[in-house]
């Protein structure tokens, strides 16, 4: 394995010694050895991979928007914020339960079985949202697409990261891919949400159980079988993570992150399309398929963002990318909330700073799939339990986004969602600096033993 793809081990200095939590070096050699075949098919793996997941987020974003819209036709056009929050919640919770348990039998029992697997619960899940007529229906069938969800996306991740072993480049480029897929799929499910939702109703979740489906079966066809790992003991996986080390210090601040996406998520588009609200420009009653073109919009850019970034992420270092890319929520919370309360011919104004500061948050995402991916190198055998921590993050971050934005949205609509954002990127900008503190931390322990550490 190339050691330009491991986070470097502190050299023992003693008490006060920067740690880096490891397996042992011939547990790493023999997963590294039963990984071989996947990084040889690298190209068709991880294209099959990326499918799966724009399949997979199309079913999950789509499913968030047609609900969103079918609990505002549930409570006659003004829906209970909180009632939207904890429904949007309600997918995130298992998600981010289940997926460190569920990665870990990815290693231990092999990977592919969950690949397909996952989104074939994900697949009972939208039947089951295609029957609901009840909003605790609605509860029960995300709680099991959450779990599909659990299956798939740490296990697709600890893949990519054993598939890109060999290089950062090509590791930062997979990353950066994963996380243009995670909003390629949100971006389709924004368009067949709510369109299929406008023109089929309840067989909305049909189409969508199709594209799970189609995302098993892409998985089945094109990714190669991994044999079962020899995986470290689920202490020393729990102590990578949870102890003193680089996982522990960053995850503040992605789950921040995570939780603002997660706030926008859940309640933007009912938020666009429920009645009017005096002096807020915002909330306007849209069309579904307005909704939609500006959510897409909303993709878009940050797709071109994560373009731009991408190539980046290897020259700055993962962390200092993050660092850079959190203003760019500041800039779009405070061009939104002057939307909101100006004059119309100002909105174009407003609405370029709000472009400039999705491209410029966009980088945050691919920056820190790269960081986590460097720290599994750590713990080879153990890829999909390390990178579950990426889907703990997502879900976690959005559930409690999805739950401070319902109560945001209730005190003040579109303006407390805005603040709320706000207050999330501020507290994601602050918590980088232990992760900064870390890797400076690290660089002098290297320096000191006469050896390097690359940009993380």
């Amino acid at each position: 394995m190339d050691s330009q793809t491991t986070l470097p081990h502190a050299p023992d200095s003693g008490p006060g010694s920067v740690e880096v939590p490891t397996a042992s070096a011939d547990e790493q050699a023999v997963a590294a050895s039963l990984e071989r075949d996947l990084v040889q098919s690298r190209p068709t793996t991880i294209r099959a991979l990326l499918a799966g997941t724009v399949l997979l987020r199309i079913g999950t974003s789509g499913a968030a928007v047609a609900i969103g819209f079918d609990l505002v036709d549930m409570f006659g056009g003004r829906p209970n914020g909180l009632v939207v929050g904890f429904i949007g919640a309600s997918q995130a919770i298992p998600e981010m339960v289940f997926a460190p348990i569920l990665a870990r039998f990815a290693d231990r029992f092999g990977r592919r079985l969950f690949l397909v697997g996952g989104p074939l619960v994900s697949v009972l899940g939208a039947i089951l949202l295609s029957l609901a007529t009840r909003p605790e229906a609605i509860v029960v069938a995300r709680l099991i697409e959450g779990v599909g969800a659990a299956c798939f996306v740490p296990t697709a991740l600890g893949t990519i990261a054993a598939a890109t072993s060999h290089s950062r480049q090509v590791r930062a480029t997979a990353s950066g891919a994963f996380e243009a897929a995670n909003l390629a799929g949100y971006a389709g499910g924004f368009v067949v949400g709510p369109f299929a939702y406008h023109w089929l109703q309840h067989g909305a979740f049909l189409v969508l159980a199709g594209l799970y489906l189609c995302a098993a079966l892409v998985c089945a066809a094109l990714v190669p079988y991994v044999p079962p790992l020899p995986v470290s003991r689920l202490s020393a996986v729990f102590g990578a993570v949870l102890g003193p080390g680089p996982i522990r210090s960053f995850l503040p601040a992605w789950m921040a992150c995570f939780a603002l996406l997660g706030a926008y998520a859940a309640h933007l588009p009912a938020l666009l399309r429920r009645s009017a609200i005096a002096g807020q420009t915002v909330v306007h009653h849209f069309d579904e398929r307005i909704v939609s073109a500006i959510l897409v919009s909303w993709i878009a850019l940050l797709l071109v963002g994560i373009a731009l970034w991408t190539p980046w992420i290897p020259k700055l270092g993962a962390v200092r990318t993050m660092r850079r890319a959190a203003p760019g929520a500041w800039l779009i919370s405070a061009a939104v909330l002057a939307l909101d309360h100006t004059p119309g011919f100002l909105a174009p104004f407003f609405l370029f700073l709000v472009i400039v500061g999705i491209v410029v948050l966009a980088g945050f995402g691919p920056a820190a799939v790269t960081y986590l991916a460097e720290c599994s190198e750590t713990f080879v055998a153990d890829r999909s339990a390390l990178m579950a921590f990426y889907t703990v993050a997502l879900a976690g971050g959005g559930a409690i986004g999805s739950v401070l934005g319902g109560v945001a949205v209730r005190l003040d609509y579109a303006d407390g969602l805005v603040i709320l954002g706000l207050l999330l990127s501020m507290f994601a900008y602050v918590a980088l600096t232990p992760v900064l503190r870390y890797e400076r931390a690290l660089a002098r322990a290297l320096d000191s033993a006469g050896a390097s550490v690359p940009r993380v």
